[in-house]
């Protein structure tokens, strides 16, 4: 008898790149879970955001935009002074990060 407070659980079986599998098994582990719990939380999200929970996009510009947004929220800054901020917009491709 299925129990209906208990949800049934099903294999699913994807095909991608073994490099791929295993740089994502890494990227997992160093999270806590393992690959299984991350394909779970992401479709998860997919459910909770009704689409995906993430913008897929080809524009570099707006992927630059997120990570420096995510560096500043993470507290991953440095400081410069006005005269040094102008040199980098002047001349980004002389910057060193």
């Amino acid at each position: 008898m299925i129990d209906p407070q208990k949800p049934q659980k099903i294999r699913l079986t994807i095909r991608m790149d073994l490099v791929r599998k295993q740089k994502a098994e890494q990227v997992a582990n160093s999270l806590g879970i393992d690959l299984t719990g991350a394909v779970n939380m992401f479709i998860s999200q997919i459910i909770k955001e009704n689409g995906m929970p993430f913008k897929p996009t080809n524009n570099t510009l707006t992927i630059e935009i997120d990570q420096a947004l995510e560096e500043v929220e993470n507290g991953d800054t440095k400081t410069a002074s006005v005269d040094d901020f102008v040199k980098i917009l002047d001349n980004p491709e002389d910057y060193d990060d």
